[in-house]
């Protein structure tokens, strides 16, 4: 009788842990399923831009679940968004003692780093996640941490260090991905690198040569930078794709800088001295239809005492310059062809100070001078 009092018992018990431990699993997966559905709803709230109402869908995901880590790195999240700095990084001091390697962690401080106002500390915990761990698309996330800290070097004016940064992610992008050497590009420019941005923009091109937006910015810099003859080619491509104003009037330019330039490399000696002369004789008619000038051409106009203007100056050195040169001059002499276009120059810049708008053949003319300025410093 005894034994089968144990024995109902011991039934009884095991049947009473099981229950227990089927409650106990139920309870657990209830929080469970709580912590998943209030952190769900959390990130859905802060997405949509409501980080006040995110917060408390976190916390009260946190208090089911209070060591979910995930779940305290979306709090910390909404906290910043929400301007709660000081929480928001006791939240992701306490994260980045724990795994000081987690990428996301390192970019949180380093957004609260740079609101608060610390540019230091930012810069390290931005190396911390460029160099850091990420478990989606690691390459990506780096390179958008890096471009990040760049932003914020440029906006409190440390150049060379953006440099640098902009140096780093450019070396590591696949010369496959046109958009991102776009996007290096742009930034080697707001950097102040033309040159790498131009190699960028030539790059991207390598991707795709119709992308009317790439030529146009890589003829932008080879213009600028004074390589009028690759800039003809990428202005030339880009209005073949894109028949706009936009891209005709810098083309037209070019191409009278081109027409015009007696000191591009290649030309003969004949070449360069009938363009020098072309030059001379357009300049004449500019100072001639400069009603400045042909009022300077009448003395009675002039008080006595009056000292002569720039344009007046210029306009007599060109008179007397052209008693003396010709074409046939021109050719034999470089020194009288760089003494001429040096009056032209001249020129150029009285008449566009005092004569009206100037011609894009006027325009074409500065930029010559420029390119030569350039070229012998």
């Amino acid at each position: 009788m005894q034994r089968r009092v144990l024995s109902i018992s011991l039934i009884l018990l095991a049947a009473l842990f099981v229950i227990t431990a089927a409650l106990a699993r139920s309870y657990h997966a209830r929080e469970e399923g709580l912590v998943t559905e209030w952190y769900e709803q959390g990130k859905a709230d802060l997405a949509a831009g409501k980080p006040a109402t995110a917060l408390e869908d976190f916390r009260n995901s946190l208090s089911y679940g209070p060591e979910n880590q995930e779940v305290q790195l979306h709090l910390a999240e909404a906290l910043l968004a929400d301007g709660q700095f000081t929480e928001a990084r006791s939240y992701l001091v306490n994260l980045w003692d724990r795994a000081p390697g987690t990428g996301e962690v390192n970019l949180d401080l380093a957004r609260v780093s740079t609101r608060t106002g610390d540019l230091d500390q930012a810069v390290r915990y931005y190396h911390g996640a460029i160099l850091g761990s990420w478990d989606d698309d690691p390459a990506r996330q780096r390179r958008n941490a890096r471009l990040e800290l760049s932003e914020l070097l440029l906006a409190h004016r440390r150049t060379e260090e953006a440099q640098s940064e902009v140096a780093s992610f450019a070396a590591e992008t696949s010369p496959n991905d046109g958009a991102s050497l776009e996007e290096n590009g742009r930034l080697f420019l707001r950097v102040g690198e033309p040159g790498k941005a131009l190699a960028e923009f030539e790059a991207a091109l390598k991707t795709n040569p119709l992308q009317s937006e790439w030529l146009m910015a890589a003829g932008r810099i080879a213009f600028e930078e004074g390589e009028f003859t690759k800039a003809e080619n990428y202005f030339s491509r880009a209005e073949r794709e894109n028949h706009s104003e936009d891209v005709r009037e810098p083309l037209e330019l070019v191409r009278d800088v081109l027409a015009n330039d007696p000191f591009l490399a290649g030309l003969s000696e004949e070449e360069q001295a009938r363009r020098t002369w072309r030059d001379f004789q357009q300049g004449l008619d500019r100072l001639r239809e400069c009603p400045p000038a042909a009022a300077a051409n009448s003395p009675v106009n002039l008080p006595s005492n009056q000292p002569p203007s720039s344009l007046q100056l210029v306009d007599k050195e060109a008179q007397e310059l052209r008693m003396r040169v010709n074409l046939s001059s021109l050719g034999k002499n470089p020194e009288v062809r760089n003494e001429t276009m040096q009056i032209v120059f001249r020129i150029e810049n009285a008449t566009s100070q005092a004569c009206g708008p100037a011609t894009s053949r006027d325009q074409a003319m500065k930029l010559i001078e420029k390119r030569r300025e350039r070229s012998n410093p």
